[in-house]
């Protein structure tokens, strides 16, 4: 992880560097916390599942409540498949999620390789083989580069909070679209994990 903080400073150093509107976010906000690039590759796709469509708050509670199910283990496949249906609908999971989390636990256990060939893979390719699967899409594998891989060059376009953080950093009238954000966001090439960690935090 010591060589991951490493890469962060640099990065950060170099966001400052090219984007003075940037370098003020990155100055006066908090410190890039590294703690949710901790996880395992499969507990942070769980997690991006779970982060669907649902504010910071509410997935953090159902993220807690599925922990909450699983004491003192780590969170890999098969502890996640201890985990029945019913139990996923009482920590807040709906159906549809708990059907894309127990299909993950089939892929995954299926094959030992299917997850550790994903580190070796390019994003492209991550990509690629984890929208076959279903429930899964764009935004919820960008999250998982960004925190089951590490990837620092990735930039979730069509998440919200990013859309609402680029609006106010450039004082638009309008909302902009997920291909605006993608264009605005071609200059913070190749830490772009990390720009978009700074610009979240400016709509936590």
């Amino acid at each position: 992880m010591q060589g991951f903080k490493t890469r962060v400073q640099q990065a950060e150093k170099t966001l400052c560097n090219i984007d003075p509107a940037l370098k003020l976010i990155i100055q006066s906000g908090p410190k890039f916390d590294v703690t949710p690039f901790n996880k395992q590759p499969f507990e942070a796709l769980v997690h991006a599942i779970i982060a669907q469509q649902l504010s910071v708050k509410s997935a953090s509670a159902i993220r807690q409540r599925v922990h909450d199910l699983l004491p003192d283990v780590e969170f890999n496949e098969h502890a996640f498949k201890q985990i029945t249906a019913d139990e996923y609908k009482t920590a807040g999971l709906s159906q549809a999620k708990t059907n894309t989390v127990q299909g993950l636990i089939e892929f995954a256990l299926d094959d030992a390789n299917n997850f550790r060939q994903l580190q070796s893979y390019s994003d492209k390719e991550v990509k690629e083989r984890l929208c076959q699967l279903k429930g899964i899409g764009p935004w919820t594998v960008d999250i998982f580069l960004m925190f089951g891989l590490k990837r620092l060059d990735i930039f979730a376009s069509g998440d919200l909070g990013l859309r609402k953080a680029i609006k106010a950093l450039h004082a638009f009238k309008d909302l902009p679209s997920p291909a605006d954000c993608n264009v605005i966001a071609k200059k913070w090439h190749p830490y772009r994990t990390v720009a978009a960690w700074h610009l979240w935090r400016t709509v936590d």
